[in-house]
């Protein structure tokens, strides 16, 4: 056995000492600023997606300055990775952010900005009265504190002895169905411009309807969780229920669709309540979170 210089032992142990030693500015960097529970409570996250700590609260960090400039960039925020990656640094108990599901989205967000730029919030409304637009201010928290109801997630409902759960659409869903609707909105501009006969423009808008029907239909069949049939067989395999849909009767489309808008609507619409500085005219507008405007500072 070759024997180790002693020098040698010392420069080890002292790599390994600096390897180790604690960061002084460690204090200085980002720490939680607020805490929040999920309306979701945890619930429809894909396995190993997040880790809800045992109080229910998620730590909410401040927005770092790489997430500040990813969020302000156009090209970043296209395919939805920038506003995934601003998650999971703002929130680490939140591992994969395309899992998010629809009805933690807006509390998510929010919460980023409250932590970010405080619970003030500057925005701009016209008045429908006197067409004046002027600038004003809204507090966020009042968001946080509305109750979102998802009981009709919970309770499923019965199609001919079948008992159907539903689930909300997760981020990575919404972010796709925006960049399908974006896609084909585009499509639709080109053809327009584009020098072609009106026959080749009638087939061309044809494969453009078709897509958005079968997307639609995707959409719909996506907010299927489970089906419990009356024999009592759980049945959560995504191809058994999409080859189920596709084959099933019409009035199942429907009842499935009818149910999908009867449990959106426990969703609350966020709005804001507006008294025109110029006419005085009181008026109510739907306030709404996107991150191309929602994550920038007031200064």
């Amino acid at each position: 056995m070759v024997d180790v210089p002693e020098s040698f032992s010392m420069n080890t142990e002292q790599l390994a000492n600096m390897q180790h030693k604690e960061n002084p500015l460690a204090k200085y960097m980002r720490t939680p600023s607020i805490y929040l529970k999920l309306p979701s409570g945890g619930d429809w996250y894909a396995e190993g997606s997040i880790a809800m700590p045992i109080n229910g609260e998620l730590g909410v960090m401040p927005m770092s300055t790489k997430d500040e400039i990813a969020v302000n960039t156009p090209d970043a925020l296209m395919n939805g990775q920038a506003v995934v990656d601003m998650i999971e640094s703002c929130i680490p108990s939140i591992k994969n952010a395309w899992s998010i599901p629809s009805v933690d989205i807006d509390t998510v967000f929010i919460g980023i900005r409250i932590a970010s730029y405080g619970e003030q919030m500057e925005y701009t409304s016209t008045c429908p009265e006197c067409e004046n637009q002027d600038n004003y201010e809204i507090d966020l928290r009042r968001f946080l504190e509305m109750s979102v109801d998802i009981s009709g997630y919970k309770q499923p409902f019965d199609y001919k002895g079948m008992q159907i759960y539903l689930q909300p659409s997760n981020y990575y869903a919404m972010n796709l169905n925006n960049l399908e609707m974006f896609e084909q909105q585009r499509m639709m501009v080109v053809i327009n411009d584009i020098d072609m006969n009106e026959e080749e423009k009638r087939q061309r808008f044809n494969e453009i309807f078709k897509r958005m029907t079968n997307y639609t239909v995707q959409n719909i069949t996506s907010s299927i969780n489970h089906i419990v049939t009356p024999e009592g067989v759980q049945v959560s395999d995504r191809d058994q229920i999409n080859e189920f849909v596709k084959h099933s009767e019409r009035t199942f489309f429907e009842a499935l669709r009818k149910r999908v808008k009867q449990v959106n609507e426990g969703i609350p619409e966020k709005t804001v309540h507006t008294k025109c500085d110029s006419c005085g005219h009181e008026y109510t507008t739907p306030f709404t979170f996107d991150p191309a405007n929602f994550f920038v500072s007031a200064s």
